[in-house]
């Protein structure tokens, strides 16, 4: 392409940016997998009996949502270490499933009347984290840093 912003330099804190979203998807998969294998009677011992039925309530399709967005997550942090415009359509659809997630859990499940709205900071967080990452990846293609 002719585009000029093809030329422009990677900034040297890109990558420190990246290895920052890798180790966010990384922390991710080791939540879904915990909350995923571990027994009930530890997790009531680990995060109280509220917390512990939500998980257990969980339907299985949003286990799949949970996982999709993890793993998209951390595949487009893979994407973008390797200056791949891919990072960004994985990035998109990881933000789809947490919004589909959280979605859920608050709208359907009600967790903040079991847990109360303190509940919430947490899942804002990760809805944040992947609004950046998306607008990270947004960035950096237009500046030519992945293609």
């Amino acid at each position: 392409m002719s585009d000029t912003s093809e030329t422009e330099a990677v900034p040297k804190w890109f990558l420190a940016v990246g290895v920052l979203f890798l180790l966010w998807g990384l922390a991710g998969i080791y939540a879904f997998y915990s909350q995923l294998t571990t027994p009930y009677d530890q997790l009531v011992a680990q995060m109280g009996k509220a917390g512990a039925d939500c998980i257990a309530a969980m339907p299985q399709w949003l286990w799949w949502v949970y996982g999709v967005a993890v793993w998209s997550g951390t595949f487009g942090s893979v994407a973008l270490l390797l200056r791949r415009a891919w990072a960004q359509p994985l990035y998109l659809l990881s933000l789809a499933a947490v919004i589909v997630q959280f979605g859920h859990s608050f709208g359907v499940a009600k967790i903040q009347d079991i847990m109360g709205w303190g509940a919430a900071a947490f899942p804002a967080f990760i809805i944040a984290m992947a609004v950046i990452e998306l607008w990270f990846a947004t960035f950096a293609k237009k500046k030519g840093w992945i293609s």
